[in-house]
C-alpha cells in the first residue's frame, strides 16, 4: 500500500537506508537537534526504544537506522503530526519495526507497560510557557512550547518506561541544566552524562545532550563539547564526519 502525501506536506530525503520523511510545509519541521540527538543516543545497545514527543518521526527513522533489529515506540499527541510519523514509517518499509501512537505522555501508564525500554529519547519543548515567542501554527508551538506537556512530566513517563539499566537521552537548552538534572534525580537517573552544545567554538553552549541510567549510585561525568559551526555556514570537524558517515543526514 502506498501511503498517501498530501499538497501541504513534503517528502525529504534524509540519505540514510534512501528513507525519506514526510513534514509539513508550513510548521514545525525537524533540525539539527534531532540528528544531534539521535546520534548521542547510541542506539547500537538498545533493544526497545520509545521517543516521547516523535512529532513526525525523524528520530524513530534516524535510530531504526543505527540499529537494524531495533524496535521502536513513537508517541505523539498531535494527530497530524502522529499520522505522518506512521506514514514515514510505512513508506521507508519500517512499520514492522517503528509503531506510532497518537497519545499524551502524561497518561503514560495507559499507553504503554511500565520498564518497557531500554532506551528512552527526547526532544522536547524547550521553552515554557509565557516564554518567547509563541508560533500561531499550533503544531509548531506544541513542539516547542510547554502547552501540552512539562519538563517533569516527561522525566516522569521515561522513568516509568526504563528498564532497571535503563537510559533516557535528551536534547535541551543548556540554561536548564539545573532544573534537568533536578528533574533527573527525582526520578533516580543518578549516573549522568552530560554534553554541552555550542554554536561556535567562541560562544557559550545554548543546548546540552544529556543522558541519565537508573543508578544508586550518583555520578556526573562531563563529555567534551560538541561544537556544531567551525566558522559561519561551515560545520566543524565533528559534524562534518556524521555527515560524511551517514551522508544526507544534515539536510533537513
Amino acid at each position: 500500500m502506498v501511503e498517501p502525501i498530501y499538497e501541504s506536506e513534503s517528502i525529504d530525503n534524509l540519505i540514510l537506508g534512501n528513507m525519506k520523511i514526510i513534514q509539513p510545509r508550513q510548521g514545525y519541521r525537524f533540525s539539527i537537534d534531532s540528528i544531534l540527538l539521535a546520534f548521542f543516543a547510541d542506539a547500537r545497545q538498545a533493544m526497545q526504544a520509545v521517543d516521547l514527543g516523535t512529532g513526525s518521526g525523524v528520530i524513530p527513522l534516524l535510530l531504526a537506522y543505527q540499529k537494524q533489529d531495533l524496535k521502536i515506540i513513537g508517541i505523539e499527541i498531535m494527530p497530524e503530526a502522529a499520522d505522518r510519523a506512521r506514514r514515514s514509517a510505512t513508506f521507508n518499509g519500517l512499520a514492522n519495526r517503528i509503531a506510532i501512537i497518537h497519545g499524551d505522555i502524561k497518561n503514560i501508564k495507559s499507553l504503554l507497560p511500565p520498564g518497557l525500554a531500554d532506551l528512552v529519547v527526547a526532544n522536547p519543548p524547550f521553552w515554557k510557557k509565557g516564554e518567547g515567542r509563541l508560533s500561531q501554527n499550533l503544531e509548531q508551538a506544541v513542539a516547542r512550547h510547554e502547552l501540552k506537556v512539562e519538563l517533569s512530566q516527561i522525566v516522569s513517563a521515561a522513568a516509568y518506561l526504563l528498564t532497571s539499566q535503563g537510559r533516557l537521552c535528551m536534547i535541551h537548552r543548556a540554561d536548564r541544566a539545573d532544573e534537568i538534572m533536578s528533574c533527573f534525580a527525582e526520578h533516580e537517573l543518578r549516573q549522568i552524562k552530560i554534553r554541552w552544545v555550542h554554536s561556535f567554538p567562541e560562544r557559550p553552549p545554548h543546548l546540552l545532550l544529556i543522558e541519565g541510567q537508573k543508578n544508586p549510585s550518583p555520578k556526573v561525568t562531563q563529555l567534551a563539547p560538541l561544537i556544531i559551526y567551525r566558522n559561519k555556514g561551515e560545520y566543524s570537524q565533528e559534524i562534518k564526519r556524521i555527515y560524511e558517515e551517514n551522508p544526507g543526514c544534515l539536510n533537513g
